[in-house]
């Protein structure tokens, strides 16, 4: 009957659904009428950008081929970049990809028409920062390959920056859950520089402006690398351990948040573009953070380790070959650069997490188990008792819980010393763990006492527990450095009663009454059960 059932369940589902994919598989074309996108500009007429140079290309010896020629304008700051070939102009703003021809992603380009023969060259007028930190790149020639690379670049520029902001994302996690502040300033840094060579390389204007304008973007450019740049000094010395190794050193955690400062601010002052400094403020800093990793790594300290692996690639990118291999590129080194580093410390910060949760779980467990029995202490049995009790009395099941005291267990101790006292102690809560069913627990309450809980046992259930520990103490001696030791105990239990309060109330009063049990038990001559009178 029940297969009947599922099978006509099934059907019905069936029928309710299939008229959806029939009526659905008539329609094969979505059509989505998009928002007006471009931005005419009278490229002729437009003013150049303040600050911009002018760059000619001259034409081949043999003139300009009688095909249409490619040209694409990279790593511009904010402003209008113009390209012109004889009475051809074309021209785009470089913080407003609206305005720029869409067969190019990476910059601002243009494809000009066949001119067999001419020798009028390509002249770029294109905003300018510094040669030595904010550099063009021009590229042009045939279409197809122009385009492929322009394609490439785009694409490695997003890639890099998704692994960037994924990253950050998974370490942002970790310091939610952490409120660790080596990952809180490592989100921090990796933004500010994140979000610094999204500008840089144009994503601020792709595929809409999400800075509001030019001198936004233009801001942006000079201030990001503050916070970046005082954040990757903080996070080498805080990870690296700088602390144990370098103490006077770990002191100037703070400090380069303070002098980039300084550069940016000299600036507001009428001085020179921050942007001038950057590359080589940011080339003394990595020095710097790498010594550090260095001297942290061969102290002993795994984080140092951590520190070098993640900056080590970046020597590439702003060293030696910054204006030589990778000076077409350096942009997209850049940004591959920074998704190394933030891929090698969120999985440091990540391994961390993990040592520093694992750590936590082992105090938690000293200092929820007793060090000598190996059971669970006083602390553990505290919060599991109300909880206990309050799912019996919310289900109507009965509940016992049972006190066990050693028997002059103080002359044991007298007679024998305390490490043969440790041993009957360690012996008698092996004993006791041995008995215990699903759902019971057992933990030492203090000095020879320890306390058993039996859920679903009511008073005759609890009367036999009891009995057959003691009859498990009694009829075995524990065999100690001193021999065989007889050892008994006295057995008092309490079951819970109906009109028990709940929560902390209920356990003061279960376990006084299981207490006063076993004290009846010593009084009547020890090594015996006594249960609740009431």
């Amino acid at each position: 009957m029940a297969g009947r059932k599922r099978i006509a369940v099934a059907l019905l589902a069936l029928l309710l659904f299939l008229p959806a994919f029939v009526l659905g598989s008539r329609e094969d074309i979505a059509r989505i009428r998009g928002d007006t996108f471009r931005l005419p500009i009278d490229c002729a007429a437009a003013p150049d950008s303040p600050g911009s140079a002018e760059v000619r290309i001259p034409a081949p010896p043999e003139g300009w081929p009688e095909w249409a020629q490619a040209i694409v304008v990279l790593d511009t700051p904010p402003g209008l970049v113009r390209l012109r070939r004889g009475e051809e102009v074309r021209c785009g703003l470089a913080h407003d990809a609206r305005s720029t021809d869409s067969r190019f992603r990476a910059g601002v380009g243009a494809v000009f028409s066949a001119a067999p023969g001419s020798r009028a060259p390509i002249i770029v007028t294109a905003p300018r920062l510094d040669t030595g930190s904010h550099g063009l790149t021009i590229r042009y020639g045939d279409p197809a390959p122009v385009q492929r690379e322009d394609t490439l670049r785009f694409a490695v520029r997003m890639g890099g920056l998704a692994v960037v902001f994924a990253m950050l994302l998974s370490a942002l996690l970790v310091f939610a859950g952490a409120r660790d502040r080596i990952a809180g300033m490592f989100v921090l840094a990796g933004s500010a520089m994140g979000l610094w060579l999204a500008v840089r390389s144009g994503f601020a204007a792709w595929p809409r402006p999400w800075l509001p304008g030019e001198e936004a973007m233009y801001l942006a450019l000079q201030l990001l690398p503050v916070p970046g740049f005082g954040g990757l000094w903080y996070v080498a010395l805080a990870y690296g351990r700088a602390d144990r190794v370098l103490p006077r050193l770990y002191r100037t955690r703070h400090l380069v948040f303070l002098l980039a400062a300084l550069v940016a601010g000299q600036w507001w002052l009428g001085g020179p573009e921050p942007t001038v400094f950057w590359r080589g403020f940011a080339f003394l800093l990595l020095l710097a953070m790498l010594a550090v990793g260095i001297a942290c790594w061969r102290a002993g300290q795994p984080g140092g380790r951590a520190v070098v692996f993640a900056l080590a690639p970046q020597l590439l990118v702003l060293g030696p070959l910054y204006g030589t291999l990778l000076r077409a590129w350096h942009a997209e080194t850049l940004i591959l650069g920074l998704a190394w580093y933030t891929v090698v410390m969120t999985l440091a910060l990540s391994l961390r997490m993990g040592a520093l949760a694992r750590q936590r779980a082992r105090m938690k467990a000293l200092a929820y188990r007793d060090p000598l029995t190996g059971l669970p202490n006083r602390r553990a049995m505290a919060p599991v008792l109300p909880r206990r009790i309050d799912e019996a009395q919310a289900l109507g099941k009965p509940l016992a819980l049972v006190f066990v005291d050693l028997d002059r267990f103080k002359q044991v101790n007298d007679t024998h010393g305390h490490a043969v006292g440790d041993a009957v102690l360690v012996e008698v809560g092996r004993r006791l763990a041995s008995q215990l069913r699903g759902g019971d627990m057992v933990a030492r309450h203090g000095g020879e006492e320890f306390v058993m809980l039996v859920p679903g046992a009511d008073a005759a259930e609890a009367a036999a527990v009891a009995e057959r520990l003691r009859r498990l103490l009694a009829e075995t001696p524990v065999e100690t450095a001193a021999g065989a030791l007889p050892v008994t105990a006295s057995f008092g239990y309490a079951v819970l009663r109906p009109d028990d309060p709940g929560g902390s109330a209920g356990v003061a009063a279960l376990i006084a009454r299981a207490d006063a049990a076993m004290y009846r038990a010593k009084q009547n001559g020890r090594n015996r059960v006594e249960g609740d009178a009431g």
